[in-house]
């Protein structure tokens, strides 16, 4: 089965290399700064707007060639588009047309930029997000949206709000998009970035994934800490003192064996672990009958700025509803970038980066573990570390991901054809992802592996770049 996909591969790929001839390179988003200075962390009045952010950008320059991008810091892509949303959120003037499946694809081949959220995002939430105070009909039409798509070519501007098979083109007039199209000439003048395909056109799938299929430089190398383990009593107590928002004599301190610190005020309860770890829960004052997402997001920005402060790059990756006993909330959960890059967390123990149980006004639970880049100076790469691509990852996997297809489908193996097989096990492939794993064994120096990231059959793979190596799997 294997060597069936390597021809496969290996037609697709033969009739890609015809016609790119380029040497490809893979471009290095900016670096992400700490967490705890003040210059680096953004504010209360700002959080809200900046947690709704899309994790990719895919840009199209023409039908044939295509980049991605899963920072904003270089370009200000995302930050450039927002105000000219705020404007096509409120317009009463707007103009607006469905697009079939096969039709959206097409404007794929269109100068334009693709902003895919991590997950399905509220249109409503997303208006309000971006201070638009009476959202028009789009929020109506299409109460929530996977992606964005805007168009920068010759004609007049416009954009695709979508969600799966359902495309909502908007047409205003009056927008102005100079700013994102000299961006993206710029960029594609330079030639300093990395080659994307679609893996409909490549391999024939079924899904609209771009990846690329060479790459020429590998991932800096990052190492992280601990920013808990490496503070002191009197940080902790600081700390402590500005989540109660009391001085440190009104607050109960217990301090464990381990070196972990338990505060506690009222029926407020802080831990501070030495494993990095911080953990807040505080019970709720009143039943919560109905669930408020804005008020919800709201609370958490406010809380989260106030307490600790947040970093550039974090995002809001999942939200959850919850219940505990009457009462009705969200678990939000945000995931972050180092370098500009993904990370993923590889511990058994700590699902993300940050947790938080919100309860309309409410927070009743809130985690975070804290890692912090190094900025370890590496002198030199290796030339011998070549950075696989995605194509030569499934190619070395292929028969992992094709067994647990088949066991994800509760396929029968008799009823299975050596003709479509192939085709299936790819097409399911929902992502994929450049990331870096955290595997969390240190708290000092603990080496990030550069990986990427499949999606498929219910399941989240991770594969070192370095090597094709599984080094990580969850549900």
């Amino acid at each position: 089965m294997k060597e069936r996909f390597k021809t496969f591969l290996l037609l697709s790929l033969v009739c890609i290399s015809v016609i790119f001839t380029k040497k490809l390179w893979i471009q290095l988003p900016n670096e992400i700064f700490g967490m705890f200075k003040k210059e680096e962390v953004v504010s209360a009045s700002y959080l809200l707007s900046d947690m709704i952010t899309p994790n990719k950008y895919l840009l199209n320059f023409n039908e044939k060639n295509h980049t991605l991008l899963y920072d904003d810091n270089k370009y200000s892509l995302w930050t450039s588009t927002r105000g000219i949303l705020v404007d096509v959120l409120s317009s009463k003037n707007i103009k607006t047309a469905d697009l079939s499946n096969e039709e959206f694809l097409t404007y794929h081949g269109k100068k334009s930029i693709i902003f895919y959220f991590p997950e399905k995002i509220n249109t409503y939430i997303l208006a309000k997000a971006l201070d638009v105070k009476d959202p028009n009909s789009i929020a109506d039409i299409m109460p929530s949206i996977t992606s964005i798509y805007l168009y920068l070519g010759k004609d007049d501007t416009f954009f695709v709000f979508s969600t799966k098979d359902k495309h909502l083109a908007v047409y205003d007039l009056t927008i102005d998009t100079k700013y994102l199209r000299d961006q993206l000439i710029s960029i594609e003048a330079s030639k300093d970035y990395t080659y994307y395909y679609s893996m409909r056109e490549t391999l024939g799938t079924k899904n609209d994934i771009y990846i690329p299929y060479e790459m020429s430089n590998a991932l800096p190398t990052v190492y992280v800490e601990n920013e808990i383990s490496s503070i002191d009593e009197h940080r902790t107590r600081e700390i402590a003192k500005k989540f109660f928002n009391k001085d440190i004599d009104y607050i109960k301190e217990i301090i464990e064996n381990n070196g972990s610190a338990i505060y506690v005020y009222n029926q407020r309860v802080l831990k501070i672990n030495k494993n990095g770890l911080l953990e807040y829960f505080y019970p709720l004052e009143e039943p919560v009958g109905e669930r408020n997402l804005y008020v919800s997001l709201n609370s958490a920005a406010d809380f989260i700025s106030k307490n600790i402060g947040i970093p550039r790059g974090m995002y809001l990756a999942k939200i959850e509803e919850i219940k505990s006993e009457a009462s009705l909330g969200y678990r939000l959960t945000f995931k972050y970038r180092i370098r500009g890059i993904p990370v993923v967390l590889g511990s058994s123990e700590i699902e993300d980066f940050i947790q938080i149980d919100v309860f309309n006004k409410y927070i009743r639970n809130y985690k975070q573990f804290i890692r912090k880049d190094m900025k370890i100076k590496v002198d030199s790469v290796s030339k011998n570390n070549v950075m696989l691509s995605p194509f030569d990852v499934i190619d070395m996997n292929y028969g992992l991901l094709e067994k647990r297809y088949i066991q994800y489908k509760e396929k029968d193996k008799k009823e299975i054809t050596e003709e479509s097989i192939t085709e299936e096990v790819l097409s399911s492939i929902e992502d994929i992802t450049l990331a870096y794993f955290d595997p969390c064994l240190k708290d000092k120096e603990d080496k990030l592996i550069g990986v990427w990231l499949i999606k498929t059959g219910g399941r989240i793979y991770a594969f070192d770049v370095s090597n094709g190596k599984l080094v990580f799997e969850k549900n």
